[in-house]
C-alpha cells in the first residue's frame, strides 16, 4: 500500500494509526467468509452443519462426499423453511441423488394424511443400507402428522448388450 497519510493531522498518533490501518488492509479476510460454502475449508463443514441443525438424520449422516455436504449446507435454510412439505421431501432426497415423486393422499384417493413416494433407480443398487438411508431421510423431513403408506421403487437397468446367433445345419444322404 502506498504511504498516504489518511488523517489530516500530522502527529505521532495519526501516523501510528495510519501504519496500523495499512497492516489491516494486508490481511486475508476471505477466511472469514464462512458462509461461502464452496470456498470454506473442509474441516469447517461439520461445525457449519451443527450451526444449521442438519447433523444426524436431517441429512449430514447420509452425505458421503464433500460435494454432497456442501450442497446440503447450501440448501439447509430452504429445507428448514419448508420442512414437512412435499418440496422438502423431494429436495432432501434429490440432494442425496435420488429422483423421487411424492404422491399425497388426496391425489390418489387414499386415507387422510397418508402419502406415497415413488423412487426411480437408474443403474443403482437397492439394498438394506440404501433403504435405511431413504427411510431416515423421509422420516426426518416429512410432516409429523403424515404417514408413509408406500415406498415404490422403480428398478431401471439399462443394458446395452448385443446378441448374435448362428445356426449350422447339415444333411447326410447315403445311397
Amino acid at each position: 500500500m502506498n504511504n498516504v497519510n489518511l488523517s489530516p493531522i500530522n502527529d505521532l498518533s495519526s501516523k501510528t494509526f495510519d501504519e496500523l490501518f495499512s497492516r489491516f488492509q494486508d490481511l486475508d479476510t476471505e477466511c472469514l467468509l464462512i458462509y461461502l460454502f464452496d470456498k470454506v475449508e473442509e474441516t469447517a463443514l461439520a461445525h457449519l452443519a451443527e450451526q444449521f441443525h442438519i447433523t444426524g438424520q436431517e441429512g449430514w449422516i447420509n452425505c458421503k462426499t464433500v460435494e454432497e455436504k456442501r450442497t446440503l449446507l447450501k440448501n439447509s435454510l430452504n429445507l428448514h423453511k419448508y420442512r414437512g412439505t412435499k418440496f422438502a421431501l423431494k429436495r432432501a432426497l434429490n440432494i442425496l441423488g435420488i429422483e423421487s415423486d411424492v404422491i399425497e393422499w388426496f391425489e390418489y384417493s387414499g386415507n387422510p394424511y397418508y402419502f406415497k413416494i415413488s423412487i426411480d433407480m437408474e443403474n443403482r443398487a437397492f439394498d438394506s443400507d440404501f433403504e435405511k438411508l431413504v427411510l431416515d431421510t423421509i422420516f426426518a423431513n416429512k410432516n409429523v402428522r403424515s404417514k408413509l403408506e408406500t415406498l415404490i421403487i422403480h428398478l431401471l437397468q439399462i443394458v446395452n448388450a448385443k446378441f448374435a446367433s448362428a445356426v449350422i445345419t447339415s444333411e447326410e444322404i447315403l445311397i
